[in-house]
């Protein structure tokens, strides 16, 4: 899910300082005219110093200028190249008036497309209208104004929405209108508009308000519920709501957006059961880390991290330890099984996703460094921490260094080194066991060996656990270089060793550690396609699947005419089945799987496991007895950490992850 802080290189070119920020109060009047695909402004500048410098602000070239009026005269401006250029002659209201046509294509049947909002950044239209702010359709000034008060009008039925406070709804004539007030720094506007019915909630004196297509309005009440609680939550985890309202709005074309106090959901997203219960909250949490803090980017982006930490991962948390160790195991698994070093990039680089490995990192790996980090300070800290930066930095930019510091000086324990190794390096850390043995002594057992790691060396407070019959013994061992030697003891026979058993620490797993799952084929670097004989995918099935996957252009090969070699040295995209190629049985999946991997009456089946051909590869099935085929195909790149996938029709029915047999990292002993 797509988090909306993609004005990043935008909004960056805009400073925020106290002095320009009361300069301008910005009025800004709209009329969106679907029919027409284009939209007519005003804007009233009223100045607060008594001689106002000349302006320079972004306006869309899609827009054009009809006239710039001070106390009531025109006087001279220029628009050129997105820039209109004005100066004022007088502290007087300064008014232009203009007009724009926006046309983004939107896509009717979107595919898959790293591009969060497929393209889409400015549309008005009969379907709906959605206009960001990084296209500058209302005139952008160089700092934040003080006060923005916008009044919206457009047709009947249609209701439009963008951040701050709502004060006014009405219709009248044929039109409806709202007013809002922003009192806070923003530099750019969003809108949003539609046929929406609205609905409202209060979480205390925080309005909620969903804007929902008629065809979703039964969903609305979920929305306004679950939003409730995740307001209530994380007010209490990081202070005071830092804005007026929470919206969730409807988007008609599929979007993900966290923006500041709402978020956008495409019509196709807002129906999937699991986002009320996940990505929404992941939104709301954006509230607090990125669009109230906001980041600073010239050290990264670390809110998409934190966000992930404190909601999707949080919600695991809540759930159970094993829940929480599954979405760390499945974070590393993704890691490996997706960044490369032709695609790897330090966090620190990280500004904002455009790939899946780069969401593995800035999501993925960064989340880790927060989960390490309260590892490291301890609950109390950590979470005392967001709250206290939350009270003291709202609507203020920090970066990485503003987390560094401020945990070193409340911990005692200078940081620098932990975050510099964690941002600035581009890899990860690779662990190996060595010379491990169990030998009784006098008072009992001791289990002796030695942790490696490859080049670059990390300093590593890494957790060993002994099992025995009378439970386990964790102990955290030191390693600043190539290895470190331990002996650890035990009052009873050790059963095994295990390194990381919680998966608490980021690290790049070896290959047998990573379970089989579409993003092994996502990330393959070697991958060969087949064709088979039986339970063919349509053509356009393989297709779309391929271009979701992000190898669009990739050769089909015959089961037939595939040498063994081939085989063996490749992982495997199997469309259909052969008797060259069979897929997996049962028994290599855990929970209900059917006795036989087979497709019949309207079912999809998507299998991965191990190259039975080469262990260190990996092989996949996609069989298809349906007609809705390609409509699986969009669907199954958004599953990417399971090995098996069930669709009756077009509908998921059950998802499974094939867990590794072993890892190189666990030792058991004989009996």
């Amino acid at each position: 899910m797509r988090s909306a802080l993609f004005l990043f290189v935008f909004l960056a070119t805009f400073t925020s300082s106290p002095d320009s920020f009361a300069a301008i109060d910005y009025h800004l009047e709209i009329k969106i005219l679907p029919a027409e695909q284009r939209l007519e402004g005003k804007v009233v500048l009223q100045f607060k110093a008594e001689h106002p410098a000349p302006l320079t602000m972004q306006l869309s070239q899609h827009c054009r200028i009809s006239s710039v009026n001070q106390a009531g005269q025109p006087i001279p401006w220029t628009f050129a190249d997105g820039l209109l250029k004005v100066a004022p002659t007088s502290a007087a209201d300064l008014e232009i008036t203009y007009q724009g046509r926006f046309t983004d294509p939107v896509p009717t049947a979107p595919g898959h497309n790293e591009d969060p909002g497929y393209g889409v950044s400015a549309v008005i239209s009969p379907r709906g209208s959605y206009l960001s702010g990084a296209v500058a359709w209302h005139p952008l000034l160089s700092s934040p104004p003080a006060r923005y008060l916008v009044d919206i009008r457009l047709p009947a039925p249609g209701e439009a929405i963008l951040a701050g406070q709502r004060l006014t709804r009405d219709s009248a004539a044929g039109w409806n209108r709202s007013s809002w007030s922003i009192d806070y720094p923003l530099a750019a506007l969003t809108l949003a508009a539609g046929d929406y019915q609205v609905f409202e909630d209060h979480s205390g004196a925080i309005p909620i308000y969903a804007y929902f297509y008629p065809e979703s309005a039964e969903l609305a009440q979920t929305y306004l519920q679950q939003s409730r609680e995740y307001l209530n939550l994380y007010q209490q985890l990081f202070g005071p709501y830092p804005f007026h309202k929470f919206a969730v709005v409807e988007n008609f074309f599929p979007t993900g957006y966290g923006l500041s106090s709402w978020t956008l959901l495409g019509s196709s997203v807002i129906k999937l059961p699991f986002i009320v219960k996940t990505s929404l909250g992941h939104e709301i949490a954006h509230s607090w880390w990125g669009n109230g803090i906001r980041v600073d980017y010239a050290q990264g982006n670390w809110a998409e991290g934190l966000t992930t930490y404190v909601a999707d991962y949080l919600y695991q948390e809540q759930q159970s330890a094993a829940a929480a160790r599954q979405y760390r195991m499945n974070i590393l698994s993704d890691y490996a099984s997706l960044v490369t070093p032709a695609n790897r990039i330090p966090v620190a680089e990280f500004s904002s996703r455009n790939s899946k490995a780069s969401q593995a990192v800035g999501y993925g790996k960064a989340m880790m460094i927060f989960h390490m980090l309260r590892l490291k300070v301890g609950d109390q800290l950590f979470w005392q921490g967001l709250k206290e930066i939350a009270a003291t930095r709202m609507f203020t930019a920090i970066g990485w260094d503003d987390f560094r510091d401020y945990y070193s000086r409340r911990s005692g324990e200078d940081l620098r080194p932990f975050f510099q190794q964690w941002l600035n390096r581009a890899q990860g850390p690779q662990l190996a066991l060595a010379k491990v043995r169990a030998a009784a002594t006098e008072s009992g057992w001791v289990v002796s060996g030695e942790l490696r790691q490859q080049a670059p060396y990390y300093r590593l407070d890494v957790p060993l656990q002994v099992a025995t019959a009378d439970g386990a013994k964790t102990s955290i061992l030191t390693l600043r270089g190539a290895q470190q030697s331990f002996a650890l003891q035990v009052r009873e026979k050790p059963a095994s060793l295990r390194v990381d058993p919680d998966m608490d620490l980021f690290r790049v797993l070896t290959p047998t550690e990573i379970p089989a799952t579409v993003n092994s084929i996502r990330g393959s670097e070697h991958l060969l396609v087949l064709r088979g004989d039986t339970a063919l995918p349509s053509v356009t099935a393989r297709q779309t699947l391929l271009a979701g996957l992000r190898k669009p252009q990739h050769p089909l090969t015959a089961t037939a005419d595939a040498d063994q070699q081939s085989l063996v040295d490749h992982d495997l995209l199997i469309f259909g089945s052969s008797t060259k190629l069979e897929p997996p049985t049962a028994s290599e999946f855990q929970g209900s799987a059917p006795q036989k991997i087979a497709v019949t009456d309207n079912e999809v089946l998507f299998i991965v496991t191990r190259n039975p051909f080469n262990q260190a590869h990996y092989a996949a099935w996609f069989l298809a007895d349906s007609a809705a085929d390609s409509a699986v195909a969009r669907k199954i790149p958004h599953y990417g950490k399971y090995s098996y996938l069930h669709f009756a029709g077009a509908t998921n029915t059950d998802k499974q992850i094939i867990s590794p047999a072993d890892s190189p990292l666990q030792v058991t002993f004989p009996k």
